[in-house]
């Protein structure tokens, strides 16, 4: 053959377009299109040529809407049907009142059908199919044949994945959470903000707090972190002020010498505290206005009258509020961790002004009172304790539950109420004149003092009203973080908001300066919104990947073991396990709150998806779509990889920024690919859910990827002659 009719042949020789015109290559074989007439299928519209579906002899596809709402126009149908394929023409029926809409191909009735199958609409869709007898596309309902979709068990497209799917549906592991406190209330805190709180992850080095240039944050609380210089001179300012109380000698003691203690000092008679403020009718000792008016039901029979006229007060029936409190009040002076469980506690009153002091959980905070004479109680109660300094005696036993000590926060001395003692390594105290939480040794602690024992918590617990208990964002941090540096809100409240059984308040605050709503601030940030367009496609990368730690002997949870096949696990620390359990109840109260309408997620999007062994939601990436309507799905907290229909898919909120926990780990010397009794033995040794202590963990930080040795698995398996 010359060369000029070799390129003659290769000019006409077109291989794309014999595939096109064929039935084998180009031609549906499932879904909604697969018992369509041959005349409508891709091929013969290639072999027609382009521009045929304009044709007017020649039949396109189309979808039947049936039940339409009475005020549908056909050019909303139009509207809607174009977002989803290329939409020739809109018709209605004479006869009834049903539309027809042509497309152009077999793919874009196809892709309009599965997304408007489960519509919001109030409309039914049903794939048309022309009558062989009629040549043109002008049909009536009675002429018109309904095909039937086939049913989602098949046609689910397995040769052309490449990605590897678990073996089978795995349960959940649930890791049951260690409980500090079994009651609901001990010594005035709730249970939830102790067993549950925010911090977890920061008490086990696991989190870093947000920065600040002025303020450093722990544990929910806030304080200055101040240069040298500035301690230097507040060192020096502490040194030359009036000091602390002697309650010995009954003198201020400090550098400059003793002070008598002033006539004007004394004991408020109702909550005990040291005041100058008295009863202008009989110069009975009181604190604040509120402890008045509430010993005013005692103090009427005696205040501002003669001795012979004073009567004594009725005598308590049992079980009353007021034998409560002075069986309370007297059990007080012997044990002064003891706290009235029978009568509420004393907060600010509804209006006045307080500040945060430290934040628990997104719903419960610790305020304190900012008057004049709560001002004044408290920072003689902080800044006695700091005058005491070194002279303090560390402990030697191990505290008990409810005992009061002194430790250190940061450079500060605080007040701290003992609420668990597993060990002398492990002590978990909560700091009553501020809320916090902390974990601490035993050598960090220090005897205190009896007269500030028995001084009131300066830090009272409240749960702000109508907030969730959710999961804590970052976004959510921030702004309870900004309240945390001394900025005033107003505490609001009535008296039936009072929770007996937690002996806690549900109260509102608002900023001081702007009114601000702190509760719907808060309940706005808590709720995420279904994503409406483009711009909210959440990727893989719009999550941070947390790092399990690296190095020897360290318990890791398996997470999931369905892939064993590979030599691979899937796997997380117990505190890690624990907020993948927490954020897993928002997942599924937003899913649960969306309408029934899929989603077609890309590759590497994040989703939401639904579990077929549970029916539960998780989060999930898609790694690839073969189109045949179920994507590859990887549960990113758990790492099974599984088959999922776009019904069972929603898109990803962008106010869902909970970190992944979990990761891929690999294990040492076993074979590239595991066989069936390795896998069988390895899932006996190694079952979903449980605890393994790795000898080393060694990271790969650039795949997200870990290698981990268990030589006792390594040892079983040779044992059993399968290595």
């Amino acid at each position: 053959m010359s060369g000029e009719n070799l390129c003659d042949e290769f000019e006409k020789w077109n291989p794309m377009e014999s595939h096109f015109k064929s039935v084998e290559f180009n031609q549906y074989s499932t879904g909604p299109g697969a018992n369509l007439d041959l005349s409508l299928q891709s091929c013969q519209q290639g072999a027609n040529g382009n521009g045929a579906a304009n044709k007017p002899n020649v039949q396109v596809p189309y979808l039947l809407f049936k039940h339409m709402p009475p005020k549908m126009t056909k050019s909303a149908l139009y509207n809607i049907c174009r977002m989803h394929g290329r939409v020739i023409n809109v018709r209605d029926s004479q006869k009834c009142d049903y539309f027809f809409a042509d497309f152009a191909t077999v793919a874009d009735m196809e892709a309009t059908f599965r997304a408007l199958e489960n519509n919001n609409y109030g409309f039914q869709v049903l794939v048309g199919r022309h009558n062989k007898k009629q040549a043109t596309i002008e049909l009536d309902v009675k002429d018109t044949k309904i095909m039937t979709v086939p049913p989602r068990t098949i046609g689910i497209d397995y040769e052309n994945r490449t990605y590897r799917v678990s073996s089978r549906l795995q349960p959940r592991p649930k890791v049951a959470e260690n409980r500090l406190v079994e009651r609901e209330n001990i010594n005035g805190i709730p249970s939830d903000a102790i067993n549950n709180d925010a911090h977890q992850l920061e008490r086990a080095d696991c989190y870093q707090p947000i920065k600040h240039d002025k303020f450093k944050y722990h544990t929910g609380r806030s304080y200055l972190d101040m240069n040298e210089h500035t301690k230097n001179f507040v060192a020096k300012k502490h040194g030359e002020s009036t000091g602390h109380y002697n309650a010995s000698s009954a003198k201020y003691v400090n550098k400059l010498g003793g002070i008598e203690k002033p006539n004007k000092f004394g004991i408020c008679i109702k909550c005990e505290s040291e005041c100058d403020s008295i009863c202008s009718r009989c110069s009975t000792y009181y604190c604040s206005v509120d402890c008045q008016k509430s010993d005013w039901q005692q103090h009427r029979y005696k205040c501002g009258k003669p001795e012979h006229l004073q009567k004594s007060p009725p005598k308590a029936l049992p079980n009353s509020p007021q034998s409560n409190k002075t069986e309370t009040k007297s059990s007080h002076k012997t044990s002064p961790s003891q706290h009235d469980e029978q009568y509420p506690p004393q907060i600010p009153r509804s209006g006045n002004v307080v500040t945060i002091t430290a934040i628990s959980k997104t719903n419960i905070v610790f305020i304190r009172a900012k008057t004049y004479e709560d001002d004044m109680s408290y920072f003689k109660t902080i800044d006695g304790i700091q005058a005491l300094g070194n002279r303090l005696n560390r402990l030697t036993a191990k505290p008990k539950c409810g005992n009061v000590v002194i430790a250190k926060f940061g450079e500060q001395y605080n007040r701290a109420l003992v609420l668990n003692a597993d060990s002398e390594d492990k002590i978990f105290v909560n700091y009553m004149d501020y809320g916090n939480l902390v974990n601490l040794k035993l050598e960090d602690l220090y005897e205190i003092p009896e007269e500030y024992a028995q001084k009131p918590r300066h830090a009272m617990p409240v749960i702000l009203k109508d907030v969730p208990d959710c999961y804590m964002t970052d976004e959510i941090r921030k702004f309870m973080y900004s309240y945390l540096n001394g900025i005033n809100v107003y505490i609001k409240y009535k008296p039936e908001d009072f929770l007996s059984d937690k002996q806690v308040y549900q109260v509102e605050l608002l900023d001081e300066t702007t009114q601000q709503n702190l509760n719907k601030m808060i309940i706005k940030l808590s709720y995420p919104t279904e994503p409406r367009n483009t711009t909210e496609i959440c990727y893989k990368e719009y999550l941070e990947q947390k790092s399990l730690p690296s190095g020897d002997n360290i318990e890791l949870i398996v997470m999931d073991n369905s892939l064993m096949s590979t030599g691979c696990i899937s796997c997380t620390t117990k505190p890690f396990a624990f907020e993948i359990q927490k954020f897993q109840k928002e997942l599924q109260r937003y899913a649960e709150s969306l309408p029934n309408k899929g989603y077609a997620p890309r590759v590497d999007e994040l989703c939401i998806a639904k579990y077929k062994e549970d029916g539960l939601w998780y989060r999930g990436r898609c790694l690839e779509i073969v189109g045949d309507g179920y994507p590859t799905i990887l549960f990113i907290d758990y790492g099974n990889i599984s088959i999922v229909h776009l019904d069972d898919i929603r898109r990803y909120p962008t106010q869902f920024t909970f970190p992944i926990y979990t990761a891929d780990c690999e294990i040492n010397d076993l074979p590239e690919s595991c066989g069936a009794e390795i896998v069988s033995k390895l899932e006996e040794l190694i079952p979903n859910g449980s605890t393994i202590k790795c000898a080393h963990i060694r990271e790969y930080k650039d795949d997200h990827f870990y290698s981990i040795s268990l030589p006792n698995i390594v040892k079983n398996l040779a044992d059993a002659g399968l290595l």
